[in-house]
């Protein structure tokens, strides 16, 4: 289990709860970091909360996610150096090898694929100079518009940048008199490539997939915070009896959508549902899913009603009895 320092949450920050778009509650009053008031936000309607409630708390979701990353940031910036590093360092030694071995002979152009590399990297180091001279563009004198000659220019630059390794392992992989010397530059160049897509693009995206996968299956505990309702809360709110009448995405009265806005998991019988006591109608969730929201924050996950003043305004009965389907 991963945990998270309050501070990194984004239900820890006062003025994202207060201003979480589109998701203000009933008489929640939100004050920003300054001490200025912020201006009101209208409640959702129930509609609105069926069609746009699991979006709200994919991005409360996303939040998390971003802010993760960046407690990651001093990793991610080492390897980032490293990668700076690693390129002059191989494009200094392939250089020489390059200068001393280009004669050589080889079946397989592999100097001219060198010679393609060392054209290319100068191209992408200068390419706004290059729009703006060649091209005859400038995007603060010409509009963000780009002309065709430019977007030519950039998926032709692009689409070179990414076939040059795929040719140059084809080429080793099919070189049979060859230096070397050659051969061992273009693999280190084309290894290279390769820890550049997994640092960039993969490790990133297998991080941010996991987290989202802990955080919606209520694996990732998040350590209560001071704007956290009190313990043991969720245990006190009223539940729910699955039951596909009542859970069916149709937005009519007494009914809740299928879907838990936390997990984005459907409702059923195999895990306890609990329900809010939001008004003008109660939002339910899995029980699991609000007690891990609860731990960080006691509004509403859909509303931003609080679910403390909820409770504590309604009758004594709900306290100790599950709330009917038609409630």
């Amino acid at each position: 289990q991963a945990d998270f320092a309050p501070s990194s949450l984004p239900c820890a920050d006062p003025e994202l709860v207060g201003m979480l778009a589109s998701s203000a509650g009933d008489g929640l009053t939100a004050t920003l970091s300054d001490g200025t008031p912020a201006q009101p936000q209208r409640a959702m309607t129930r509609e609105e909360v069926v069609t746009q409630g699991p979006r709200v708390v994919t991005a409360n979701i996303e939040q998390v996610l971003e802010l993760s990353l960046l407690r990651c940031g001093r990793t991610w910036l080492c390897l980032f150096i490293l990668l700076i590093c690693g390129m002059f360092c191989i494009l200094i030694w392939s250089q020489t090898v390059y200068e001393r071995h280009k004669a050589d002979k080889c079946d397989q152009p592999l100097a001219l694929m060198l010679r393609l590399l060392y054209i290319i990297i100068p191209i992408h180091a200068f390419k706004r100079e290059l729009t703006q001279l060649v091209l005859c563009y400038d995007m603060a004198r010409d509009g963000p518009l780009e002309p065709c000659r430019v977007k030519v220019f950039k998926a032709l630059l692009m689409l070179v940048t990414f076939l040059w390794p795929a040719v140059a392992e084809f080429m080793v992989l099919n070189t049979g008199t060859c230096s070397e010397a050659l051969v061992a530059a273009v693999q280190a160049i084309v290894a290279y490539y390769a820890a550049v897509v997994l640092v960039v693009v993969v490790l990133p995206a297998c991080y941010v997939a996991c987290m989202l996968w802990l955080v919606r299956r209520g694996l990732v505990r998040l350590p209560r915070s001071e704007n956290a309702s009190p313990e043991g809360f969720v245990e006190r709110l009223p539940k729910v009896q699955f039951s596909a009448e009542v859970f069916d995405d149709s937005g009519s009265s007494g009914t809740f959508p299928m879907q838990c806005s936390v997990c984005l998991d459907d409702f059923d019988a195999s895990k306890p549902i609990s329900s809010t006591l939001c008004q003008p109608h109660p939002h339910a969730f899995h029980t699991e899913c609000l007690e891990g929201w609860l731990g960080c924050s006691r509004t509403c996950p859909l509303c931003r009603t609080d679910l403390v003043e909820a409770f504590d305004s309604a009758p004594a009965r709900l306290e100790e009895g599950a709330v009917s389907a038609s409630a």
